[in-house]
């Protein structure tokens, strides 16, 4: 049983400035310590200017928290630490900013207490006060043939949560409901009304296959997307009949399900499963506002390393934008950003890249990159080094014109990850390098490209997006 006892300074962020046109010492900014480690899922910026997150624990002491970072690193907190015996534990993917002004989240568990506990969903205040916990998903009463707990409306989910048109939560649960192979779910914000809008279909493949094969798709690990036509368009990390994923649609009352793309089957060629596609689309879509869907893929493709794609919705067609050939980047696990700025896409891979100095040894630490939403003029941006933070596995914000920010889940400064800012313009941060002490952040400015870090203390991995 997990006995809750408060968690103390083990959650410190650190911002220092990486030079990417000259060569430069680190520049470096205030720390704040709190609790916990391992962030889940996405940033999300507040009503305040400042970004929030949730961290999931490394140990059985506390359930996880809801934490506050000021941009510049200058004010760092923890807002809310779950208490395993009366709340949940492990929340499972960043969390939604709702027109009501509070904050909703998921936890992949529940009580820590309670072994079938599917995990539930909660709203916050920004301040951190009023931590409610709205919906408890219904308890796993056994697993499937293919060993996945099984219940009636959906477990385990790892995805943010969406607001519909209609004022109404959605989400996606990676396994559970009746088969095992996960569930599409909407909830009103007062936790009434909970509803499952489609209970992904049985496996049917064999057991010495290795393949979950199915023909809605399972395992949806990426947020759902509402486009203008009312449709919710999400993907299914496996499954489908390939085993690869699939990306998918309904209607906001679970109506007309329909499959929009099969990712294809691979072969193996020296090691290097590919297809033409890409496939495991463990991030969600993004509506680019022009007719299209653009999304990436974690695996497979010409290269074996992930793809870029779009799916226009006029006539649902699917095109790879990008390929990825792993020293420009490997392993997207994360949706893109689509800059209101200059109107590119935006995002990560988790892995490639390459060392400092060279263009073909790969590093292995992931990249950041830009693309033309047509597939042209692809540009890595930067490649992350181990002084950084590595394998960057959540959604960029674009914080300003020409400043991005992001996550990391492992390395950096302080030895386990990142809370990172690009900038284009070059700007630079002053602060603090012993990972704790309490120091102002200066901003100045500079002529040169240049990547701003802060740097999380603990932070083990991602809560959803499972390394592939």
């Amino acid at each position: 049983m997990y006995r809750f006892r408060p968690a103390f300074a083990c959650l410190t962020l650190y911002l220092f400035a990486v030079v990417t046109a000259v060569q430069a010492e680190p520049a470096v900014s205030s720390a704040v310590a709190f609790s916990l480690s391992s962030t889940a899922g996405n940033l999300v910026k507040g009503p305040d200017g400042a970004y929030y997150g949730t961290a999931n624990p490394v140990t059985s002491v506390a359930g996880g928290i809801v934490w506050r970072a000021t941009a510049d690193g200058s004010d760092v907190r923890t807002l809310y630490q779950l208490n395993p015996d009366n709340d949940a534990v492990t929340p499972g993917a960043g969390l939604l900013l709702a027109s009501d002004g509070l904050f909703y989240g998921t936890t992949k568990f529940g009580k820590g207490s309670d072994s079938t506990g599917a995990g539930s969903i909660f709203r916050i205040n920004p301040n951190g006060s009023g931590f409610t916990i709205i919906h408890r998903f219904a308890p796993v009463t056994s697993t499937n043939t293919d060993f996945n707990p099984v219940n009636t409306n959906g477990a385990y989910p790892e995805a943010e949560l969406i607001e519909g048109h209609d004022g109404l939560l959605y989400g996606v649960a990676r396994t559970g409901g009746a088969n095992g192979t996960g569930a599409i779910f909407r909830i009103q914000r007062d936790g009434q009304g909970f509803q499952a809008l489609r209970v992904l279909d049985k496996n049917t493949a064999a057991a010495s296959s290795g393949l979950l094969i199915n023909t809605d798709g399972a395992a949806p690990t990426g947020p759902l997307v509402q486009d203008a036509d009312g449709y919710l368009y999400g993907t299914a990390s496996t499954g489908g009949a390939n085993g690869r994923g699939t990306v998918f649609r309904l209607a906001a009352d679970g109506t007309g399900f329909q499959v929009l793309r099969t990712f294809p089957a691979t072969t193996t060629t020296n090691g290097v499963a590919k297809n033409s596609d890409g496939g495991t689309p463990f991030a969600g879509l993004i509506d680019g506002g022009d007719g299209f869907l653009y999304g990436v893929a974690s695996q497979f493709g010409p290269n074996g390393f992930g793809t870029i794609y779009s799916i226009k919705l006029q006539d649902l067609s699917f095109a790879v934008l990008h390929p990825f050939s792993n020293t420009d980047g490997a392993r997207p696990l994360a949706e893109l950003r689509l800059s209101a700025n200059d109107g590119k896409l935006y995002g990560t891979t988790a892995g490639g890249g390459t060392n400092s100095g060279s263009t073909t040894e790969v590093s292995g630490l992931g990249t950041f990159f830009s693309i033309d939403r047509t597939g042209s003029n692809f540009t890595k941006l930067h490649n992350f080094a181990a002084k950084d933070g590595t394998g960057p596995a959540s959604r960029v914000f674009e914080h300003a014109p020409g400043v991005f920010m992001g996550l990391t889940s492992s390395a950096g400064n302080c030895g386990y990850g990142t809370l990172w800012r690009y900038s284009a313009a070059g700007d630079t941060v002053t602060g603090n390098t012993t990972c704790g002490q309490k120091k102002s952040n200066q901003n100045s400015g500079g002529g040169h490209a240049g990547l701003l870090f802060l740097a999380l203390l603990g932070i083990l991995g991602l809560g959803r997006r499972r390394n592939v």
